[in-house]
């Protein structure tokens, strides 16, 4: 076959097999699946690494030792090693992926190759001689169409989360669902896309909720009008994400020390003025019985007294500004930031 197109079917490969899209193992399964072509100065390869190649070319028949599963185990040797130095195992097996996956292609072909070298029988993988692939013709240009649409759709899916996060989404399982929610919470919105009940009447509460956190295995949601939890406000029969507008989320903790809330509030909602904000944490007040909170229903409880303590649970910034005027506070109040 010819160089490109061991090159696609290598990065096809990798990128589905590996759920990548990022360039170094990408680049690297295609250094690998030129190797096996090492074996002749013909090749690009070849000529890059002339010496080497005539040497293994005066002693060796093409689509050999280079072309073996004996290659194959100790290019992954030494990559593997490479990536357990470094720390980048994943990385590093696009080497040993690209190759195979050219040794593999090659079995397609007229000639095959000895696979299992040194057993000097030949692989191949089509009896009649007629239906095997020729380097240069149709049916090769074929093969590298469909290992172009493959590349492309596992370049895709590897933007998506993989296509283990992708199976799982389509079937509502709750791993593929945050497996997206933690590859680009981060810096773009996401969605849960709901299919459930409310728990206090078991009415419909199906739509699109932007995700404000996870808990564990569940998500703390909003639709604009409310803040609700899975598994408590809201029972969820199914339940898949997807990325929206880009976003930044970011954390930080507010440290009071008997001082005006609603002064630092204040200047945290200056200090940025058109973002979305919520708090969370535990506080302790001067004068508990004056903080009134409305209890809406079927919403996440914003904010609960208890004693000389005031418990914040994803509250908005101006709903906490509104129950904690005239208030001095000691503790620690995490804030989530969406701009």
């Amino acid at each position: 076959m010819m160089a490109i197109t061991h090159a696609a079917i290598a990065t096809a490969g990798a990128s589905l097999l590996l759920g990548t899209a990022q360039p170094l193992p990408l680049a690297l399964a295609v250094l690998g699946s030129q190797l096996p072509d090492i074996d002749t100065t013909t090749s690009i390869i070849g000529q890059v690494f002339y010496p080497i190649s005539s040497w293994i070319e005066d002693r060796f028949p093409h689509r050999s030792v280079t072309h073996s599963l004996v290659a194959t185990v100790s290019i992954a040797a030494v990559s593997l090693g490479i990536g357990a130095a470094l720390g980048d195992i994943k990385t590093a097996a696009a080497v040993p992926l690209g190759h195979v996956l050219s040794c593999f292609a090659d079995c397609f072909t007229r000639q095959g190759v000895q696979l299992f070298w040194p057993d000097p029988a030949w692989a191949i993988s089509v009896s009649n001689p007629k239906r095997r692939i020729r380097t240069g013709g149709p049916a090769e240009y074929w093969v590298l169409s469909v290992a172009v649409a493959l590349l492309l759709l596992g370049i895709w899916l590897a933007g998506a989360g993989g296509v283990q996060t992708q199976v799982s989404q389509g079937l509502g399982l709750r791993d593929g669902a945050l497996a997206t929610y933690n590859t680009h919470a981060a810096s773009a919105e996401v969605y849960a896309e709901i299919t459930g009940v409310w728990a206090d009447d078991r009415t419909r509460a199906d739509g699109r909720y932007l995700i404000l956190d996870a808990v564990g295995s569940e998500f703390v949601v909003t639709d604009g009008q409310g803040v609700y939890q899975t598994g408590k406000q809201l029972l969820v029969e199914k339940l898949t994400t997807e990325t929206g507008a880009a976003m930044t989320r970011t954390t930080q903790t507010l440290t009071l020390n008997d001082e005006d809330v609603v002064s630092r509030l204040q200047a945290l909602r200056m200090a940025n003025p058109s973002a979305r904000i919520y708090l969370s944490g535990s506080i302790t007040v001067d004068f508990p019985e004056d903080v009134q909170p409305t209890m809406l229903p079927r919403q996440l409880p914003a904010v609960t007294v208890t004693g000389e303590s005031v418990e914040l649970q994803y509250c908005e910034l101006k709903v906490a500004i509104s129950v904690l005027d005239d208030q001095w506070a000691t503790g620690l109040v995490s804030v989530l930031i969406f701009r």
